[in-house]
Parts: structure tokens; C-alpha cells; sequence
């Protein structure tokens, strides 16, 4: 077939997909009614449809809310959450009517616009029929609606998602606000990007409370070999538990064959607390190129790695915001003191493309 004829079957296919997709919701809808899931012995309608549709939970609590959004017509899975969303933020005090009215003109939009793009006006036919918003109950502002959860993948990274209510939104928005700012005209990151280290920093800067008589900790079990060279097999990366240890309290552990703690030795500061003074005072700010990023943000960074005999003073030492720091860690930027003062060299495909 010819493209035109290709594009066409596309559609086709796709009318026929929206129109099944509709199909299960109508029947969804009827077996909720009727209780039917009570009936063959099922907890609920959500766990029926994981037993008969093999399905997850959240797949099937999704077609039950789609299934209970009066549209009319065949719409894709998203459009119909956006839709849904809309009729959830609407308060009590808006009319059935004012709400089919709702639905159907986004219903219409949907016909044209994909999901992203109905969600504008979705957010504009909510600010129109309650201008206002919803004041917040005696017993919202006593007890905020958080909710952050979080689970780690098994590569050690994070995935979270949540909720904060109106005034610690606000909060975390001004904190986030100035980390994220671009560091220069020549700053490539999105914005998700940015603001993605901007909780980092916020996270590795912040004044923490205490469990147990310490501050909450990363504990990292690695072989004097590993730790040495960067190369071997951790959890985490070795190059990222090298740049964990430029500026880190090191507890030296004697293992057993069995891997058993033999012997504890006492903690040790890798940069204490009157050079992180002194290396203030010399740089001032994070001393990479163009980068001002204040020194409650930053780490001390051993130039030659302590792990590698490297010294903890001031002509070994730069401080370098967490950024910069695994930049100097994990790819071809390199450091030295020169004259007193920090001197970095890009690597050699940079200064080609400068020069």
C-alpha cells in the first residue's frame, strides 16, 4: 500500500480501537451496577477485572473511574483520565448539569485534541465554574493531605511520586526555584533536568534530623581494592562511591571469609571541619568555570583521591558544587592547583570544538 492508503488504515484501526475500548467500559459499567462481582464471589469490581481481563490493579481501577465518565463517544485512555480528573476537582456545589455540560465539551475537544492539549482546557472550564477554588476545611488545614512514596529500583535508582497540599507546595517551589535556575547562557539541562538536581542539592545540603544519635547516612561496604582503582563490581558504581568519599566520614571495617564485621575502627573525617574553612575562604564558591554556587552547597574534592595516597590539605583540595563534582569524577574535565588556586583543563574533544 501506498502511504496515503497506510496513513488511512492507521486511522481506521485506530477508530476501531477507541470504539473497543469503549465496548469494555459500557460493560464495565454494567457489571458494576448490576454488583456483579459480589455475586461470583470477588471483593470487588477492581479484582473481578484483574481475575477475568488479566489485568494490573491500577489498569483495572482505571477502566471502573473511565467507565463511570458519561462521554457518548469512543475516546482513548488518557483523554477520558483527563476528563475524569476534571469532573474530581469540581466541587459539590457545581450542578449535574453544569457538569454534563463539562464532559461534553470536552468530549468535543477530545475529537481534535489529544490528552495534553485537553488538559488547558479542562484546568480553564474548572477555574470558570468555581472561580474561587475550595476553601479548605477545619480538618484540611489540620491535617494537610502529604503523600510521598518511593521505592528503589534494582539498580539502586529511586522512582517517587506524591502529593503536597496548597502550602507546602508553595514552600517546595520557592526552595526549588533558585537551585534551578540555569548555571550560564551555555546550561543545556531541561527543566526537569534542573529541578532534578536541585532536589539533589537540596537533599545533600539540608540540615537533617537525627536516628539514632546520627545523621541519616549512606552506608557503603567496598573492598580496599575497589575503592582504590574504580574498577570492580558494587552496588553502586566504584566511581561513584569515589566521588561519595572525597568529602565523607570513612569507618575502616575488617571483614571475615564469610564477610563478618571482624573489627570496627573509629570514624574518620576525611576533610575536617577547619580546612573546609580554609578551602572557603581560597575559593570562595564552587571553583569550577562560570559556576557560583555557594559553599553550603558544595563538597571538598580530593584532586588525587585519599583512597590513592592523596593528601587532605588545601593544595590537594577544591571545593566544587555536586554537579561539577560528578562532572570531575565521570568524564575527561581535570584539576590542579596552580599558583595557589584552582586551574581545570576540558577535555581534549571540548577544546577542540572552543578553539
Amino acid at each position: 500500500m501506498g502511504d496515503a492508503e497506510l496513513l488511512g488504515e492507521l486511522q481506521d484501526a485506530e477508530v476501531v480501537l477507541r470504539q473497543a475500548y469503549a465496548k469494555v467500559l459500557g460493560l464495565v459499567a454494567e457489571a458494576e451496577a448490576r454488583g456483579v462481582a459480589e455475586r461470583v464471589g470477588y471483593p470487588s469490581l477492581s479484582e473481578l477485572l484483574r481475575g477475568v481481563l488479566c489485568v494490573s490493579k491500577k489498569e483495572a481501577r482505571q477502566r471502573i473511574a473511565h467507565a463511570g465518565v458519561p462521554v457518548g463517544v469512543a475516546l482513548e485512555p488518557e483523554q477520558l483520565s483527563v476528563i475524569n480528573r476534571v469532573l474530581r476537582e469540581l466541587p459539590p456545589h457545581v450542578d449535574q448539569t453544569e457538569r454534563g455540560h463539562a464532559v461534553e465539551v470536552l468530549a468535543a475537544a477530545a475529537q481534535t485534541l489529544d490528552a495534553s492539549n485537553l488538559v488547558p482546557l479542562g484546568r480553564e472550564i474548572v477555574n470558570r465554574l468555581d472561580p474561587d477554588g475550595a476553601l479548605p476545611s477545619e480538618d484540611e488545614l489540620a491535617h494537610p493531605r502529604r503523600e510521598f512514596r518511593y521505592d528503589t529500583r534494582r539498580d539502586g535508582s529511586v522512582r517517587f511520586h506524591g502529593c503536597l497540599d496548597a502550602e507546602t507546595g508553595a514552600l517546595l517551589g520557592a526552595v526549588l526555584s533558585p537551585l534551578a535556575k540555569p548555571h550560564d547562557a551555555h546550561d543545556t539541562r531541561t527543566l526537569p533536568e534542573r529541578q532534578g538536581d536541585a532536589f539533589a542539592e537540596l537533599l545533600e545540603t539540608s540540615t537533617t534530623p537525627t536516628e539514632g544519635g546520627e545523621r541519616p547516612h549512606i552506608a557503603v561496604t567496598i573492598d580496599w581494592h575497589t575503592l582504590k582503582t574504580g574498577t570492580g563490581t558494587t552496588e553502586l558504581a566504584p566511581s561513584a562511591i569515589r566521588r561519595l568519599a572525597c568529602d565523607a566520614k570513612v569507618i575502616p571495617v575488617v571483614l571475615g571469609s564469610n564477610s563478618e564485621p571482624l573489627d570496627i575502627g573509629r570514624i574518620s573525617y576525611t576533610v575536617p571541619p577547619h580546612l573546609r574553612r580554609a578551602l572557603i575562604v581560597r575559593d570562595k564558591h564552587c571553583a569550577f568555570p562560570g559556576c557560583r554556587r555557594r559553599p553550603s552547597t558544595c563538597h571538598a574534592h580530593h584532586i588525587t583521591h585519599w583512597a590513592n595516597g592523596g593528601d587532605t590539605a588545601l593544595t590537594n583540595l577544591v571545593l566544587l558544587c555536586g554537579m561539577h563534582h560528578r562532572l570531575i569524577h565521570h568524564s575527561g574535565w581535570t584539576v590542579r592547583i596552580t599558583n595557589g588556586q584552582p586551574e581545570f583543563t576540558p577535555p581534549s574533544w571540548l577544546r577542540r570544538e572552543s578553539g
